[in-house]
């Protein structure tokens, strides 16, 4: 996860946990967060030195076969994801895939939508973290308990859009195995936040695919070898 030692990040990271308090005081509850920045080339772009991650809320979650509206001014991508649903704790320091594979509960398919202002200006690492990894809706699957004799780095992922596949991924675009982004994670939290990651939350650990532009009137199918299909419809 990205240092937060200098002091624009420092300032970004309260300007994140300002924004949940604001939507936990008026009854969104929090239920998990998103991983984001887990590719080198992502993380080049906005000058990141490894992921970062936002809170998601109850709110944010969109039915499959639901519909998203894109927020005005807004631009929205689809990515699929694995989700992991944690059943124990994750306390860092030490935290390592071993442990994170062994506290996981089921894993599923998702669908994640960060949702960012539609000029496509350039952004930093800091208004990444201030703006919650831009996290604007998500979509999850039927929860896979029995999937630890799987190798989740081999999962393949497509997304389709109006029946078209227009891109594809697997499990180990994330950091080689989607775990290790959880590790970091937990890791990260007990460093900077003296926190940890708690049993029934939802973790969506980074794009297998690359990010799609939404455009109103899409359907959007995603699939996870073994984890099945999900999707949505935008307006």
């Amino acid at each position: 996860m990205v240092s937060l030692i200098d002091p624009s990040l420092r300032v970004a990271k309260a300007e994140r946990q300002a924004g949940l308090e604001q939507r936990l005081r008026i009854g969104e509850r929090s239920i998990g967060r998103k991983i984001a920045l887990t590719a080198q080339a992502a993380q080049d772009r906005v000058g990141a030195s490894g992921p970062i991650w936002g809170w998601l809320t109850d709110t944010m979650e969109i039915p499959s076969g639901g519909v998203f509206v894109i927020p005005p001014f807004l631009r929205t991508r689809a990515e699929v994801e694995l989700v992991f649903v944690l059943g124990q704790d994750l306390v860092g320091p030490g935290v390592t895939s071993r442990h994170v594979i062994a506290a996981t509960a089921a894993v599923c398919a998702g669908i994640e939508l960060p949702t960012s202002p539609a000029s496509g200006s350039p952004t930093t690492v800091a208004e990444l973290v201030a703006n919650n990894a831009w996290a604007g809706g998500f979509v999850i699957g039927q929860p896979r308990a029995d999937w630890a004799a799987l190798d989740l780095a081999l999962f393949g992922a497509l997304l389709e859009i109006d029946g078209q596949v227009v891109t594809s991924g697997a499990g180990a675009a994330v950091l080689g195995h989607p775990a290790r982004a959880i590790a970091q994670l937990a890791n990260d939290l007990a460093e900077h936040d003296g926190s940890e990651l708690r049993a029934g939350e939802l973790i969506f650990t980074g794009g297998l695919t690359e990010p799609v532009t939404l455009t109103p009137g899409m359907t959007v199918e995603a699939s996870i070898a073994h984890l099945g299909h999900i999707g949505l419809r935008v307006r």
